[in-house]
């Protein structure tokens, strides 16, 4: 069986990659490049997490979570994934307006809850998890992931 958490893990490692480009995008309109140029960076990876990155945080709440129950501190993961969600309309909001201020203050929001949620979870959450769930726990969060 393979551990269904590398799985998130590997989805974690892509969204940190985006995270550098909107970081770097949103740099680079604070600075006062011109922002026209940065602006398909911040909506392309806006794209992905209003899609991949909802959806893996989703599984997340779908698959993992409920199996942890009480056993494991997931509400502060919910509640950063809901306030992601409202970055994310921030962000979309900006983007909307061409307000390159606007959109670079919301992209480094977005940027500095995301990594330290993703190095929470990899680094606390998931080894927690492994632990409390064992491989039959596992096995079932791989069902769940799966179908």
């Amino acid at each position: 069986m393979t551990d269904p958490l590398r799985r998130l893990e590997s989805e974690h490692a892509d969204a940190l990659a985006e995270l550098q480009r909107l970081e770097g995008a949103a740099l680079a309109m604070q600075r006062g490049e011109p922002a026209a140029p940065h602006f398909s960076t911040v909506r392309a990876v806006h794209s992905i997490l209003t899609s991949a990155v909802k959806a893996h945080n989703e599984s997340e709440e779908r698959a993992l979570f409920p199996l942890l129950g009480d056993e494991a501190p997931t509400e502060v993961f919910v509640e950063e994934h809901t306030t992601l969600r409202d970055l994310e309309r921030r962000l979309e909001q900006a983007l909307a307006a061409g307000d390159a201020g606007r959109i670079a203050t919301a992209a480094l929001a977005v940027v500095d809850l995301l990594r330290a949620h993703i190095t929470r979870e990899n680094e606390v959450l998931f080894p927690m998890a492994r632990e409390l769930l064992g491989a039959a726990g596992l096995a079932e969060v791989s069902r769940w992931l799966d179908g």
